[in-house]
């Protein structure tokens, strides 16, 4: 899963409505929602054996302790079950339409962008078919921007993102390249986003690069098979 909590604290209060964006994104999907749910739980469970581990082991406040961390257990593992369960009935096929994914992520960025600087977009008119179940583009793509985000502290500038079609010599369309992008993103915080989406992009024949822009910055270059 790739996803963290759904609050960080490390954002600050101009950028968390694009954080939020991300979220509103992600409603549509069971999927996604299920894996959050899974990872919330686990990041509290988490905290709580910790405090746990500070306790004494004996007397009752030990004892209670215990079973919230073994409640918490219990909710994790049925959460996984919860998101195994929905993958079953809702996602019968394993492609996406990244210009469909794209634009509706788009709609949600574009108004939170206007507090902490501007937004563009841009994808092929046609439908781009890519070999990735829809909820793991949409859930790479949120981690993609909630990761940029992060990185960018207070710097502002023009987010992008940019949907491409690959070609061969003979013009056949072989892949799809999705670009985040911004002239003020660090090229080591572009390294640890796509690090961050690498083993689910792998896992369905794609790449993902971190790469210098021209004009300055850095950006996040997703490139994922054509299903057509």
């Amino acid at each position: 899963m790739l996803l963290g909590p759904a609050v960080n604290s490390n954002i600050s209060d101009p950028r968390r409505a694009v954080w939020n964006a991300t979220e509103h994104f992600l409603v549509g999907d069971a999927p996604a929602l299920a894996d959050e749910l899974t990872d919330a739980l686990l990041s509290v469970s988490a905290h709580v054996a910790r405090f746990r581990r500070r306790l004494p082991n004996k007397g009752a406040l030990a004892e209670e302790m215990r079973a919230v961390d073994t409640a918490f257990g219990e909710s994790v593992a049925l959460a996984r079950r919860l998101s195994l369960a929905v993958r079953e009935h809702s996602e019968p096929g394993g492609y996406a339409n990244a210009s469909s994914v794209a634009r509706e992520l788009a709609k949600h960025l574009a108004p939170a962008m206007q507090e902490v600087g501007t937004f563009a977009f841009a994808c092929p008119p046609l439908p781009a078919l890519v070999a990735m179940p829809p909820s793991e583009l949409r859930r790479t793509l949120a981690t993609l921007i909630r990761r940029v985000l992060e990185g960018l502290g207070e710097r502002r500038g023009e987010l992008s993102l940019h949907v491409t079609e690959v070609r061969d010599g003979g013009g056949v369309r072989t892949a799809i390249a999705i670009a985040v992008a911004h002239p003020a993103l660090p090229p080591a915080i572009a390294a640890e986003a796509a690090e961050q989406v690498r083993s689910n992009v792998n896992a369905a024949g794609g790449s993902v690069e971190p790469c210098a822009r021209p004009a300055g910055g850095s950006a996040v270059v997703l490139t994922l098979l054509a299903a057509c």
